[in-house]
């Protein structure tokens, strides 16, 4: 983007800690699922259209999301076709760092323009990191940063991806181009 472009985005919103758990906290009422279907097919329905997939008012379907939104219940991302901005190549890295660095380790990759994702897990291997490199040149390089950054760090395993099928929801050609949508939902209990 150029910085142009940067100038118009919003500020981002102050984030607050997520806190993840293996519980459910709520199962979305129906015509919240009926919302997050709709907007799964299409992200940018207006509150009319919204209404008129998911058989309820706009103004039903407005104060539902913006609820959705406030209680951050819902999200919203924009994706961009990896390989053709440039970015072929996924590393998936399970590593291992002392516990007491665990956190900041963590915190310190996740700002890296490259970590997709790191996340700490159990087991010996205790944080998984993916990334996204111009192409399978740019892991050494990348592998040789971590090392001179995170001495503490170890990586144990690594699997690389050249390309993938789907992404968010989104079935890719292999330009990385969005061609189908595979709905998410939450199984039946």
């Amino acid at each position: 983007m150029e910085p142009s472009g940067h100038a118009e985005l919003s500020t981002p919103r102050a984030s607050r800690p997520t806190v993840y758990s293996a519980h459910m906290h709520h199962r979305p009422p129906p015509g919240d699922r009926a919302l997050l279907e709709a907007l799964g097919r299409d992200g940018r329905l207006g509150y009319t259209d919204l209404g008129a997939a998911t058989g309820m008012s706009e103004h039903t379907a407005r104060r539902r999301l913006q609820r959705m939104i406030r209680d951050r219940d819902i999200t919203f991302r924009c994706d961009l076709a990896h390989p053709v901005a440039g970015l072929s190549t996924v590393v998936l890295y399970r590593a291992a760092v002392p516990h007491t660095h665990l956190e900041g380790t963590g915190n310190a990759l996740a700002r890296m323009e490259e970590v997709r994702l790191a996340v700490s897990i159990s087991g010996s291997d205790n944080l998984l990191v993916m990334v996204r490199l111009r192409g399978l040149h740019a892991i050494d390089p990348f592998e040789a940063h971590l090392a001179e950054r995170f001495p503490n760090l170890t990586v144990n395993d690594r699997t690389v991806f050249l390309h993938s099928r789907k992404r968010m929801g989104r079935l890719l050609d292999a330009t990385g181009r969005a061609i189908g949508h595979v709905p998410f939902s939450l199984p039946q209990v």
